[in-house]
């Protein structure tokens, strides 16, 4: 397996946080993890930073179970929920479009498709962390892409959409834990756009 960059392990495992947080609440343990885990970067004025200091802050205070039915609340719904984690709603106005389509095909030419029995649809901002995790840091099996390959995959499927789905996260009146997990992931999404643009 091709060694893999501190650097790019720390991307991969910012993507799975983000993947993790948003697929399900975190318990209490998640929490202090996360509270207590080092910075993220020695630059601590910039905006990952104070992102970062500001998500640890509120997982230090939060309550799990009050956590848990936010997450509920605010992603959870037999109807559409108030926050839609699927980025057909945010680049197509419906679930199961084009950019659904246009994503299964480009996972098949990676070698990559959905997991049997998962309930999510492969452009739930959770699947597209863990791909966007796997091209970065590679496992089982699978070994990392090319920068190129990362770029196109985020390109084409995260950038277009994920500043929206942040602004639903704090413009929802049901989160409140969740909207420093969307100042994370817009401020570690827009490091990654501005790599990308200059690699």
């Amino acid at each position: 397996m091709e060694e893999v960059l501190p650097e790019d392990r720390a991307r991969a495992d910012f993507y799975a946080l983000i993947g993790s947080l948003f697929y399900s609440a975190p318990d209490r343990a998640f929490l202090v993890h996360l509270a207590t885990a080092e910075a993220v970067s020695r630059e601590v004025d910039s905006p990952l930073a104070r992102a970062w200091s500001a998500l640890q802050s509120a997982a230090a205070s939060a309550d799990p179970a009050d956590v848990n039915d936010e997450f509920d609340l605010a992603f959870v719904s037999t109807g559409n929920p108030p926050v839609p984690l699927a980025g057909c709603i945010y680049t197509a106005g419906f679930m199961h479009e084009r950019p659904l389509a246009e994503l299964r095909d480009d996972l098949a030419r990676l070698g990559l498709a959905r997991r049997t029995g998962s309930a999510e649809t492969e452009d739930h901002i959770s699947a597209l962390c863990d791909v966007m995790r796997l091209l970065v840091a590679g496992g089982d099996g699978i070994a990392p892409a090319a920068g190129e390959v990362q770029r196109a995959f985020f390109a084409r499927h995260l950038q277009p959409w994920y500043g929206r789905l942040c602004d639903a996260v704090r413009r929802a009146e049901q989160t409140r834990f969740y909207k420093p997990v969307a100042d994370f992931a817009q401020a570690f999404f827009d490091v990654e756009s501005a790599a990308f643009e200059i690699a």
